[in-house]
């Protein structure tokens, strides 16, 4: 079934048959047990397929002679999870009643079976047991639409031969990658963008304009363009159509998710119901998850999205049998000494409860400094801070470990409130909508949430401020981050008409979960999710993040049911009452993957000043060094994050040799 893989392709009047090979290479880490190659000319219809040099399909290497001119090529690295058999080699061809399709795959469509029996009704015939055939099958019978169909993470190109297009997709919530560059004649597209740029014809550019979104405001995945100039993403729950004959491009979103925008009334019987329904989505839900022929083990980080999945787990492997687990689930989490960050104690409280095997990694400053241009590599755009390095390590760990599939909470946060910003949300709902009761009782509970009345506060005056002019905004942020002085004044006056922020905000609490949802804010979790498990090579399965059935029918109950009582993600906690542990389902705190951030940059200090010291028309380098020691010794919050964002960014351009924009 699974093919978390990595795929690439090019589209060209002419193409080079080492450039295929080129941006294969690249994406290695992300399918290390097979490759393959498709080679067309889409003119006079003649294709040839071939395998790489460590493929364990016998076929010719790629850069081996071929007797007709290429103008399209796919290629393929496969990560085999589920049927491990040469059966799953890609590209993989369907072919009904002379219409023939070729594919690139990478991701799981879990409804697979249900769809393969009702094709099979239809009349298609199937030679493998993986989910790839059954994509394509439905493709056939459906067209564009098969998207609809699916419940699961992917991101494929199909090549229809007859209709003479590439019709690719990503999936709705943005699991699974893929980016593209069309210009000067060429289509590319793949897994990562590093493989674009392994082409001679695409130049490695700074797109100033997400630079200046990312240092200014912190933002990234907010839009389809990505930080280097000319290459996209395809964003989630969009498909594209290239017609091959003129190479137009076309992008279609074909999937909206729906919410419930009433605040609604508690009530008793109702909550009980939606609570048993929730407690049955999500056990169904990582249970698909489960499905595999390789080892799976748990992300644990001791919150209570992690904790739900792994206690579910233990359920299911004392309800039937299922050897990719073991009789003991594998658990992994990171660890500190650093006890105002380190949930260590919350993860082993789990592990007592579940009897599972837990391994631990304790990520150390000199660790982080050795592995960072690594990590920014892997990670191939900048980043918020340095928090995702710890789930890096712990996918490193897993591998060592001997697991190949990993499940994680990520997700939880988005779907069922567990952020504190949500609280401000909800109170303005309960406001706007004359509940002052209500809200009451609410602001009389919130010793039970992770917010503080000063971080509503803060955080009300930061919605408001999204609706100031840039002018207003840019110039509040230099009284509130003095950071902003190393901003040379040039690129500001440069990028200042942009105002990305503008619609960042929300009134009612299911508004702003679809806001995070289904915008930067999940989608730039599982890209650093994506990036840090493939780059170990493991598959990362996020049940709260691409579960259909789930996502929509919680965000069709109403807000009352969310938060209550002061406490967040109420229906999740109500849902495990009965198998989390007390400490864990009652936990008020909100840590997250955290890393003791200002102590390690205070550590590696002086090597860092050395790694960022060069000149560059967007950060006064020299201005940031002399400084360095006052701005860690000065720490706050938010200064602090934009000091990180421009260390990375300068690592970002040394690491990827980037050039500059041109005026």
């Amino acid at each position: 079934m699974s093919r978390v893989c990595g795929i690439s392709g090019i589209v060209a009047g002419s193409i080079e048959k080492e450039w295929i090979e080129s941006m294969n290479t690249k994406l290695k880490h992300r399918g290390p047990d097979d490759e393959g190659y498709l080679l067309v000319n889409t003119k006079k219809k003649i294709f040839e397929e071939r395998g790489g040099k460590d493929s364990k399909v016998p076929l010719k290497h790629v850069q081996e002679q071929v007797n007709f001119e290429i103008d399209l090529v796919f290629g393929h690295r496969r990560l085999s999870i589920l049927d491990l058999s040469p059966a799953g080699h890609q590209p993989m061809k369907y072919e009904k009643n002379g219409d023939v399709v070729w594919i690139v795959y990478n991701g799981e469509i879990y409804n697979y079976l249900e769809l393969r029996e009702k094709l099979i009704k239809e009349g298609y015939e199937f030679k493998t047991n993986t989910d790839t055939e059954v994509l394509l099958a439905s493709y056939l019978e459906w067209g564009f639409d098969c998207v609809q169909k699916f419940n699961g993470m992917w991101a494929f190109v199909i090549y229809d031969v007859g209709k003479n297009l590439l019709f690719g997709s990503r999936d709705r919530f943005g699991v699974k990658p893929l980016y593209y560059i069309h210009k000067n004649g060429y289509f590319v597209f793949a897994s990562e963008i590093k493989a674009i740029l392994s082409l001679p014809f695409v130049k490695r550019v700074v797109n100033e304009r997400i630079l200046f979104d990312y240092l200014v405001f912190g933002l990234s995945e907010h839009t389809a363009e990505t930080f280097f100039k000319d290459v996209y993403r395809l964003e989630p729950s969009y498909n594209f159509i290239l017609n091959l004959d003129n190479n137009k491009l076309k992008l279609e979103r074909y999937y909206r998710l729906g919410y419930n925008d009433s605040a609604g009334v508690f009530k008793q019987r109702s909550f009980e119901a939606y609570v048993r329904k929730t407690n049955e989505l999500v056990e169904k839900a990582i249970d698909l998850r489960l499905r595999s022929d390789v080892p799976v083990g748990t992300c644990l980080s001791g919150g209570i999205d992690s904790s739900v999945i792994a206690t579910v787990i233990n359920k299911l492997i004392h309800e039937k049998e299922l050897p990719q687990i073991g009789k003991i689930q594998k658990v992994f989490s990171a660890c500190y000494e650093e006890q105002d960050i380190d949930e260590c104690d919350y993860a082993e409280l789990v592990v007592e409860n579940t009897k599972t095997e837990w391994h631990r990694t304790f990520p150390t400053s000199e660790e982080f400094l050795k592995d960072l241009e690594n990590l920014i590599y892997i990670q191939e755009e900048p980043f918020g801070s340095t928090s995702i390095y710890a789930q890096y390590r712990v996918m490193k760990l897993a591998k060592e470990k001997g697991v190949k599939v990993l499940l994680d909470g990520q997700g939880g946060d988005e779907l069922f409130t567990g952020y504190p910003m949500y609280y401000a949300s909800y109170f303005i709902e309960l406001f706007r909508n004359f509940r002052f009761l209500t809200l009451f009782r609410e602001l009389r509970n919130l010793r039970n949430s992770p917010a503080s009345l000063k971080d509503i506060v803060l955080f009300l005056i930061r919605r408001i401020s999204v609706k100031f002019p840039i002018e207003i905004k840019l110039k509040l942020l230099e009284i509130s981050q003095s950071e902003m002085r190393y901003l040379k004044k040039e690129f500001i006056k440069k990028c200042k008409g942009r105002d990305p922020s503008r619609g960042m905000v929300s009134y009612a609490l299911n508004d702003m979960c679809h806001l995070l949802m289904t915008g930067y804010h999940l989608q730039r979790l599982l890209k650093y999710e994506d990036r840090n498990s493939m780059a170990h090579s493991i598959e990362a399965r996020t049940p709260f993040s691409d579960d259909l059935e789930l996502i929509e029918y919680v965000f069709s109950i109403p807000s009352v049911y969310k938060i209550h009582k002061g406490w967040s993600k109420y229906l999740l906690r109500e849902a495990f009452k009965d198998s989390l542990p007390k400490e864990i389902r009652l936990r008020r705190d909100k840590k997250g993957f955290f890393t003791p951030e200002k102590e390690w940059i205070s550590e590696i200090k002086e090597k860092l000043k050395r790694m960022i010291e060069f000149e560059n028309p967007y950060i006064d380098t020299k201005a940031l060094v002399r400084d360095f020691d006052k701005i860690i010794d000065t720490f706050s919050e938010y200064g602090f994050w934009m000091f990180w964002r421009m260390i990375n960014a300068l690592l970002w351009i040394k690491v990827f040799d980037l050039e500059y924009e041109k005026v």
